[in-house]
């Protein structure tokens, strides 16, 4: 690899789909021949008073600005919509050349007498001979405007990559920041010293007091087999006061199929962790995983206890093989244990592609009142001659709607595990193709973006006729992607009404696969909707027969796409206690006539205030939940035929068995 010195030319380029989801570009040209940018990082102030809202944004820039390579600063007073740089962050303590791995932390509170609200950026500091490695953190008390060196975290060996189970290198890589419950500053990173000791590589933190001293080093993973090299730490604190880490594994699942697949592992307190455990491997139920260069991320959104959102690089298939992946996070809505689910990204890359090294590695943020999440990553352009540092959003008070379980005329559904769900609709290419959905239910009329993911692997716009409730009819068009396998999104807004709405999908005459449906208004949470599955029957709630009738039973069935399995998990106002509101009635989960007897049946019911239509939920240590009514404090179970279709849903005395263990599943719901 060589440095190619060329004028940084920033700009702009917004592609802004009605406020909703959105990418963006800042390009520096061709800086770099192979690789222009890597990590991207981004955080949105929520600690500076009327300043909060601003994102500020940086990244490892493989350019060279008055012969030294810097971390550029740049700052959106727009909600990403137009960038300013307003910084270069440079070296004038250590005479290093370069800057890697940087890492934006806003202090929440003070530390010490740094003050809360202070940025801080973390970073490797390189000289050109590449013969160390130095950790250090810098410190702006005006918006990112200006930079005064903070402190050395930790000073490692020659800033080498050498992951081989021989090798013999001692860097130190890849800072990461954040609080722990004792409201220490915490630098978590990846240290090579440890080989003596077996360790391959391990991922330690230092903690402070004051942002100057450091502590001794502690191991967060440190796997003593020559071999499992952790690395790329993130790390997010959960409301339960838990902290949860995500990385990656290189040289798993072996050194021959090395698809660095991600991990996560927790903390009471962020300090103290199970260093020799390698932690639980991130997967789906279906066994898909991810890997490469992991972001992690809890939100205040989405679910009962919100989510955990991971990004990678790529998708990981069920036989450790690296898939085209770079379409969707991770997300998990049991505060990281259990299994995950995909969700679909406002970002795409070729995740393959490790020439130009395509979000390695990307970030996540949230607005400041957690409705939006943003992303950022390197990606290179189409006809490969720069990378840009790509932003987006996607609304986080969303529902999902998969185009495979619409009423399907003259298409096919192709299995694709990038898709939301794992799968999409292709082949639709003739006169009576269509797409039609009956179902989509809204508490309130009202304006609506409709958000469709699609690929468009022609030369040219493609399009679609959408009629809304056999009234009103658009046009949705879809520009060109990079290919067959890249999604992007595309969108109409239309009025729906109060209830049931229709949205049906036909051939113009131009091609277009479809992969899910996104329904988002401003000012209503339509993202609260799940089907509660049962542990040991893998069946769903349903009202019988999708019944509106009051008093009716609430039984178990497997799926079948329909509005009468789907609840709202909503937590009553001012409490933690749940209730679980049927999408097709809009009744109540409750117990029958609020008796207190084990045995008793589940019905629903209409809103009456009664304590038996509140519900507790007590996680299990390995992702599922006890549902424990508030009246009766009994629990959630089906007692009898416990594996049948419409066996009935009961409460029973708190034996804590696996078939009184549910969890909430959200990835193809409709």
């Amino acid at each position: 690899m060589s440095f190619k010195e060329k004028d940084r030319i920033p700009y702009t380029d917004i592609h802004m789909i009605n406020n909703g989801i959105a990418a963006m570009s800042l390009s520096f040209a061709d800086a770099f021949e192979e690789q222009a940018l890597t990590y991207t990082r981004i955080i949105c102030l929520k600690n500076n008073d009327d300043n909060n809202g601003t994102l500020i944004a940086t990244c490892d820039q493989h350019s060279w600005v008055n012969d030294e390579q810097v971390w550029p600063i740049y700052t959106s007073t727009n909600g990403g919509a137009r960038w300013n740089h307003i910084a270069d962050v440079t070296d004038t303590i250590f005479g290093t050349n370069r800057k890697a791995q940087p890492m934006l932390f806003e202090l929440p509170q003070d530390v010490g007498s740094i003050k809360k609200g202070t940025i801080l950026l973390a970073g490797n500091l390189v000289p050109f001979d590449n013969s160390s490695s130095r950790i250090v953190i810098y410190q702006s008390i005006d918006l990112g405007r200006t930079w005064t060196f903070l402190s050395t975290v930790d000073t490692g060996g020659p800033f080498i990559y050498d992951p081989s189970p021989e090798s013999t290198t001692t860097t130190i890589w890849e800072p990461f920041l954040y609080l722990d419950s004792f409201g220490h500053l915490v630098c978590a990173y990846s240290d090579e010293r440890q080989k003596d000791a077996g360790i391959l590589q391990a991922l330690c933190l230092r903690y402070s007091n004051d942002g100057h001293v450091w502590s001794d080093l502690i191991n967060i993973v440190a796997i003593p087999n020559h071999n499992d090299r952790p690395g790329m730490i993130t790390v997010s604190k959960l409301p339960s006061g838990r902290y949860i880490a995500s990385y990656e594994v290189v040289n798993l699942p072996s050194l021959q199929q090395n698809s660095s697949v991600v991990y996560c592992k927790f903390s009471d307190d962020g300090i103290t962790w199970t260093a020799d455990d390698v932690g639980d491997l991130v997967k789906t139920i279906n066994g898909l995983a991810m890997g490469s260069s992991p972001y992690i991320k809890w939100v205040d959104a989405g679910g009962p206890n919100g989510m955990v959102i991971i990004g990678s690089k790529w998708g990981v298939n069920q036989h450790g093989d690296i898939m085209e992946g770079g379409q969707c996070f991770f997300v998990n809505y049991n505060l990281g244990t259990g299994c995950w689910e995909r969700f679909p990204q406002p970002l795409t890359w070729n995740a393959t592609d490790i020439v130009y090294l395509d979000a390695f590695s990307q970030c996540l943020e949230t607005n400041e009142d957690d409705t939006l999440l943003y992303q950022t990553a390197n990606i290179v352009n189409i006809d490969h001659t720069g990378i840009d540092l790509r932003f987006g959003s996607i609304p986080l008070y969303l529902s999902i709607y998969e185009m495979e379980n619409a009423v399907l005329n003259d298409v096919t559904i192709e299995d694709r595990n990038d898709a939301s769900n794992g799968k999409e609709i292709g082949y639709f290419n003739y006169s009576r193709s269509s797409i039609e959905f009956k179902n989509i239910k809204v508490p309130y009329a009202g304006t609506y973006v409709v958000f469709v993911r699609y690929n468009n692997g022609t030369d040219g716009e493609s399009r679609h006729l959408v009629t809304v409730n056999n009234e009103n009819s658009y046009r949705i068009l879809y520009p060109v992607t990079v290919d067959w396998n890249r999604y992007q999104w595309a969108s109409i807004t239309c009025t729906l009404k109060s209830g049931n709405n229709s949205i049906r999908f036909e051939f113009l005459g131009t091609f277009a696969e479809l992969d899910c449906l996104v329904l988002f208004n401003n000012e209503n949470d339509l993202s609260r909707y799940f089907m509660i599955k049962n542990r040991l029957s893998g069946k769903f709630l349903r009202v019988i027969k999708d019944s509106l009738e009051e008093n009716t039973l609430i039984n178990q069935h497997g799926f079948i796409n329909s509005s009468g399995q789907i609840w709202v998990v909503e937590k009553t106002t001012g409490t933690n206690f749940f209730q679980f509101r049927n999408r097709n009635s809009n009744m109540l989960c409750q117990v029958m006539n609020a008796s207190i007897v084990p045995g008793e049946k589940i019905v629903q019911h209409s809103s009456n205030g009664q304590n038996t239509q509140s519900w507790i939920l007590s996680p299990t240590s390995d992702g599922y939940f006890y549902i424990i009514n508030r009246n009766s404090d009994l629990l959630l179970s089906i007692a009898t035929d416990q594996e049948s279709d419409e066996s009935p849903a009961t409460q029973e005395n708190n034996e804590r068995q696996v078939w009184q263990e549910w969890t909430f599943v959200k990835e193809g719901v409709q």
